[in-house]
């Protein structure tokens, strides 16, 4: 049977799925949100991307559970995304599990919901741009991006203030970020990232590990990037245990 065929098949009891799930999403969620609304969200998101049909139910359910007690929308505002990523190779290799990916926007909501939240500000450095730092005793930074043509990427840098005086900052060369982030460039999934969010908010990550935090805000620097099934485990959503996630696979004849 092929993917497409699969794919149509399993849509909807997806939906059906996402349907009795919704109990289970209103006991994790803030206030300001419901369980229908991200139910509408998660619709819209498989209208989107239908890949995400094919993911192992666990992964799938687990990484939207993980988004709501964080308090994110997936495809809102680029707070958060629901990717399927396949498995090339392993014991694993030929299965979809869905990835959570947190993004810029949602570590920013998330920072500023702290009381003591001042500034907020990860930054490209390109070649052709003014840029000097000390990260001796007395810090500086000092960034004046050149007018016209930039010059590539050569760096990243994050900063973080509170309103209490404390300050934080780093700056990571373009190879650096490459190596945090395991190795890849860019986006996954087909996220269109012409400002370099994600490498921007991978610079903001390393900083943020060094200043005060709210639950939320730590909770989502651990699970960002991981499949559904994992980061379920690492959630804030702890309780009575989730709801039964598997579904009958649609018979397939070869």
């Amino acid at each position: 049977m092929s993917k497409d065929v699969a794919t149509q098949q399993k849509q909807p009891q997806l939906v059906a799925a996402l349907e009795k799930m919704k109990p289970e999403l209103e006991r994790v969620l803030p206030q300001h949100l419901s369980g229908d609304r991200i139910a509408r969200i998660v619709l819209t998101e498989i209208r989107k991307n239908p890949k995400l049909t094919m993911c192992e139910p666990n992964s799938f359910f687990g990484a939207i559970l993980t988004s709501a007690a964080l308090g994110l929308e997936p495809g809102v505002n680029g707070e958060a995304y629901l990717v399927p990523y396949e498995h090339k190779r392993g014991p694993l290799a030929g299965t979809t599990e869905c990835q959570l990916i947190v993004g810029y926007q949602g570590l920013a909501k998330l920072f500023w919901q702290h009381p003591a939240a001042k500034r907020l500000s990860a930054e490209t450095v390109h070649a052709n741009d003014h840029f000097a730092y000390d990260k001796g005793l007395a810090l500086k930074l000092e960034h004046t991006p050149a007018t016209g043509d930039r010059g590539q990427v050569i760096g990243y840098y994050a900063i973080v203030e509170l309103n209490n005086g404390g300050i934080a900052f780093d700056y990571f060369t373009a190879d650096q970020i490459k190596a945090l982030r395991g190795g890849r460039v860019g986006t996954s999934g087909g996220i269109a990232d012409p400002e370099h969010w994600m490498e921007r908010k991978t610079a903001l990550k390393q900083v943020l590990k060094l200043m005060p935090k709210s639950a939320q805000l730590a909770s989502t620097l651990r699970v960002d990037e991981t499949v559904g099934s994992m980061a379920v485990g690492k959630a804030i959503a702890a309780g009575d245990g989730l709801p039964e996630l598997e579904y009958a696979e649609a018979e397939s004849s070869e």
